[in-house]
């Protein structure tokens, strides 16, 4: 009898997993079924599968699946920034694949009812990251935050809608010369702009 468990006792039966690891393996296990499933497919049972853990740990943690959905996409987020701000040069945050998976899972989230006000983006308000900005553009505050609030959208928009545009490899780095242009100019345009500091 003993050798005729079911999945559900085996489940049950499960070594108990500090709370911090479960957490991290939750959320990792997200972070790989988004990758590889249709959002939809992204369940409490195949997450806990994933982790191996059991399938209340998503309540104990999170209390809802869209709960840890959202802890996911922040921490994809943080991710992002940790590259962000250890990297020598500016990397290509287009080609970062956490950013598209959160810009895509935010989306996804929002478009099934979820609050936008809980993916607002705090990072305008960090004082690390504006001083990283200031320094990295070569500009004030001011230039900082617009450049920062002008590209964040237009990769959130790249990341969800780039399958509508038919855009060759040689279009796609033309739009980011241009990007890039634009980030060197950004002095210039401050002073345009009458933004700089003293004017």
């Amino acid at each position: 009898m003993v050798s005729e468990l079911t999945s559900e006792t085996a489940t049950a039966r499960r070594k108990r997993v500090p709370k911090r690891e479960a957490r991290e393996r939750l959320i990792q296990s997200t972070i790989t079924l988004l990758r590889v499933l249709p959002f939809d497919e992204v369940t409490n049972q195949t997450i806990c599968a994933e982790a191996d853990l059991n399938p209340s740990t998503i309540l104990q943690h999170f209390g809802t699946l869209d709960k840890l959905l959202g802890e996911t996409a922040l921490e994809l987020v943080k991710r992002h920034l940790a590259k962000v701000l250890s990297a020598d040069g500016y990397p290509t945050t287009f080609a970062d694949p956490d950013v598209e998976l959160r810009n895509r899972l935010v989306a996804w989230l929002l478009l099934n009812g979820d609050d936008p006000e809980q993916y607002r983006s705090h990072l305008l308000e960090d004082e690390v990251f504006i001083e990283f900005q200031k320094l990295s553009l070569q500009v004030d505050q001011r230039a900082a935050k617009a450049w920062t609030t002008v590209t964040t959208m237009l990769i959130e928009a790249y990341s969800v809608f780039k399958s509508t545009h038919a855009m060759s490899d040689e279009e796609l780095s033309d739009v980011l010369y241009m990007i890039v242009a634009m980030r060197a100019d950004l002095p210039s345009i401050e002073r345009t702009l009458g933004w700089a500091p003293g004017e």
